[in-house]
């Protein structure tokens, strides 16, 4: 059965792929016009408003969007950025919270990804620590004695368009760090770990207190077989969370220290 709403969105990104801005831009808006409830065409509004530099337009798309898709990590991405450009700092650093617990949140739920800080919920800091735990324990497997099965391997096609947006936001906006971070861990769930250990050391050199990164950067350049930088970027990180509080992370990097440095057993 035909969908109006959908064929002009999809007609909308044809004109985008042209770089018709703003041909595609009049017929997404008959896209919601017709039905507003079509998240992708209000994603694809809030981006294209922005590169004709309409801001207010870009915010006010993606808002719709975020309304539709709440849970959508990108959506407060996009917010965060072009709250920036309004010069609405504290809005864009509470977009950039959203997005960064919403990511953490669904890295949990499917099983932890690479032993990042993460967390189960918007719970006490009190609790956050233990999340990772919990998750292992109600995997059953603790209840068994034995080890709890590995997460399952992320959804090729779900990877490759994550990736596809990252390098788009980063290209768009070289001093957006949240959005290099997460390409960086999106390289390194797909196994490009020389990329994800290059996009991740411009993190830590544009911002050394960046905590976060220093844990994927490590893992990137062990995968990577290069050990010594892996030990390098533990190190840097551990002494990078002592001084900031961040203990949950350090903790992680000097387990990941020992892992590597203690001398083999006979």
């Amino acid at each position: 059965m035909a969908d109006p709403a959908f064929d002009l969105y999809r007609d909308g990104l044809k004109r985008h792929r042209a770089k018709d801005y703003e041909g595609a831009v009049r017929l997404l808006e008959q896209a919601v016009a017709l039905d507003a409830t079509l998240a992708d065409a209000w994603e694809a509004l809030g981006v294209l408003h922005d590169k004709l530099g309409h801001v207010d337009l870009a915010i006010a798309a993606t808002e719709r969007w975020a309304a539709l898709k709440p849970d959508e990590v990108m959506a407060h991405t996009n917010l965060s950025r072009f709250f920036m450009k309004k010069g609405m700092k504290e809005k864009a650093e509470e977009e950039q919270g959203k997005a960064r617990l919403l990511g953490w949140k669904q890295e949990l739920a499917s099983g932890g990804g690479h032993g990042d800080t993460a967390l189960q919920q918007a719970a006490p800091a009190a609790a956050e620590p233990a999340a990772p735990q919990l998750v292992s324990l109600v995997s059953g497997a603790a209840s068994s004695g034995g080890a709890p099965p590995p997460p399952p391997p992320p959804d090729p096609a779900l990877l490759a368009r994550k990736i596809a947006q990252f390098e788009a936001l980063v290209a768009h906006n070289g001093d957006d760090l949240l959005s290099r971070f997460s390409l960086g861990r999106a390289y390194l769930d797909a196994g490009r770990f020389a990329d994800a250990a290059a996009i991740l050391e411009t993190v830590v050199e544009k911002k050394p207190d960046y905590t976060a990164a220093y844990l994927p950067l490590g893992a990137a350049y062990e995968k990577a077989g290069k050990l010594a930088r892996a030990i390098k970027s533990w190190t840097r990180g551990v002494e990078v969370a002592q001084q900031k509080g961040d203990l949950h992370p350090r903790n992680q990097m000097q387990e990941q220290l020992a892992r590597l440095t203690q001398a083999p057993r006979g």
